[in-house]
């Protein structure tokens, strides 16, 4: 089965009026602890076969940390719709789009945020989680619908 790693991004820059919310950038203790926190779910076997994030700069970093903790130099790609106010309904849509190209062995990596990674994993599986920064959750694709099969919180996945 096709399994998605759903990681919210992690700690970063408070925004600022009149800067893009786009651009916030991880801080120097985001960047630490989502470095940690990636290698943490490299270390449970959780390595992707290609990634897709959300175009926000805080979230491209994050996949950043993930790249690097996997060291397998796996592909990214960017989508619109995992965007904070990204449609979980929407989502899904193209999920199951991506699911139809997929191999059964694979793991594809999202970065998002939230509300919208709450809502979307709410949506898939029934599941009211609480997404913090650098945490993350692992659904199934069961071939015509999703199972939650686990979530790591931050500090699970350092090993604190």
């Amino acid at each position: 089965m096709t399994t998605l790693l759903l990681i919210r991004h992690g700690i970063a820059e408070d925004w600022v009026p009149g800067h893009p919310d786009s651009e916030r950038a991880l801080t120097s203790e985001g960047w630490e602890k989502t470095r940690a926190a990636m290698r943490g779910l490299v270390a449970l076997g959780h390595v992707p076969s290609r990634g897709i994030s959300s175009p926000y700069r805080r979230a491209l970093e994050t996949m950043a940390c993930l790249k690097e903790a996997a060291d397998t130099g796996f592909p990214v790609g960017v989508w619109d719709g995992f965007t904070p106010e990204g449609d979980p309904r929407g989502a899904e849509g193209w999920l199951r789009i991506l699911m139809k190209g997929a191999s059964e062995d694979e793991r594809i990596a999202i970065t998002s945020h939230q509300p919208f990674l709450a809502e979307l994993i709410a949506h898939l599986t029934g599941r009211d989680l609480e997404i913090r920064k650098a945490s993350c959750t692992v659904v199934e694709w069961m071939g015509s619908g999703w199972r939650y099969r686990n979530h790591y919180t931050p500090s699970q996945l350092r090993g604190e």
